[in-house]
């Protein structure tokens, strides 16, 4: 299993690529039915409150600035 401190030293490109990755994995593994009908339910509503008001949602910058600074 590659180590996180691993990943970190990837650049910025690689560190996108892998994140693409792994989304289009977890695409792939919804799509095929792969996940509980719990989490379906748990995904749909984020869905949908995005979808209802997308100012309401956080962005990528801000999870990533709180999450650099320890929430």
């Amino acid at each position: 299993m590659t180590e996180i401190k691993d990943i970190l030293k990837l650049t910025v490109i690689e560190r996108l690529h892998l994140v693409q990755t792994i989304w289009d994995s977890i695409s792939k593994e919804v799509e095929e039915g792969d996940i509980s009908d719990d989490h379906k339910v748990i995904l749909n509503d984020r869905l949908e409150s995005y979808k209802k008001d997308p100012k309401n949602n956080i962005s990528w910058e801000v999870v990533d600035k709180k999450v650099r600074k320890g929430l």
